[in-house]
Parts: structure tokens; C-alpha cells; sequence
């Protein structure tokens, strides 16, 4: 009778602990998803017509095309019945710098801020503490 309350004591121990654990990882989370709201860059198309502006979590929030490619591809290729792909090229260039340039950033601040090594706490918590 005595060891099966020991035992459940025990077992109250490691569910506290448990509950802290889950706690520690959720405040982890919260500095991290606040560090990567506040992260902005913007990416540029090869021939500067466009630019697309992404947060560290890498939603796209603002998309600028200059209109002098707007009325370029009109009178080149819409107006004339021809497919286009210029714009859609010039679009995709510019996402993948911002991506590019977001991902370097993000992994700057990590390291400056310590949430680098948080990440890695939380990602070794979820996997169930196996590296």
C-alpha cells in the first residue's frame, strides 16, 4: 500500500513536470512566432520591375510591378495576342529573393536573439527528446 503511493506520487512528479515542459515550449513558440511577425524583406525581380515584400514567416504582404512592364507586356505580347511570360518571370524572381533574404534574416536573428537554440529545444521536444 505504501510503495503504490509513492508510486503515484511519482507518477503526479513527472506529470508536473510533464505540464511544465509543454509550458516552456509553448512560451518558446510565442518568441519565436513574435520574432518572425516582425521580420519584413523585400526581393526584386532581375530587371527591377518588381518587388515582393514577405514576413520571417514568409507571407507575402505587399507585391509592387512597375507599370512600365505592365504596359510593356500589353503592347508586346496581350495586345497582340501572344502568350506572355515575362511577367509572371519577373514576379517569380522577386518572390524568391524575398524568400531567399527572408530565411538568412530569420536565421540571423535566431542566433542573435537565442531562439535559435529554442527552436531546437522545441523541435527536439516534439520529436520526444531523441536527436
Amino acid at each position: 500500500m505504501l510503495q503504490n503511493l509513492k508510486n503515484a506520487g511519482n507518477n503526479i512528479k513527472n506529470a508536473g513536470g510533464l505540464v511544465g515542459g509543454v509550458n516552456k515550449v509553448r512560451q518558446q513558440q510565442e518568441k519565436l512566432q513574435k520574432l518572425l511577425s516582425e521580420i519584413r524583406v523585400t526581393g526584386t525581380s532581375k530587371n527591377s520591375k518588381v518587388t515582393v515584400t514577405i514576413t520571417g514567416e514568409q507571407k507575402i504582404v505587399d507585391i509592387v510591378i512597375d507599370p512600365a512592364l505592365i504596359k510593356f507586356v500589353y503592347e508586346n505580347f496581350i495586345s497582340a495576342d501572344k502568350p506572355d511570360t515575362m511577367l509572371a518571370k519577373s514576379i517569380i524572381e522577386a518572390v524568391d529573393d524575398a524568400i531567399s533574404k527572408v530565411q538568412g534574416e530569420v536565421v540571423k536573428k535566431m542566433q542573435e536573439t537565442g531562439s535559435l537554440g529554442d527552436l531546437m529545444s522545441m523541435l527536439q521536444a516534439a520529436s520526444g527528446g531523441q536527436k
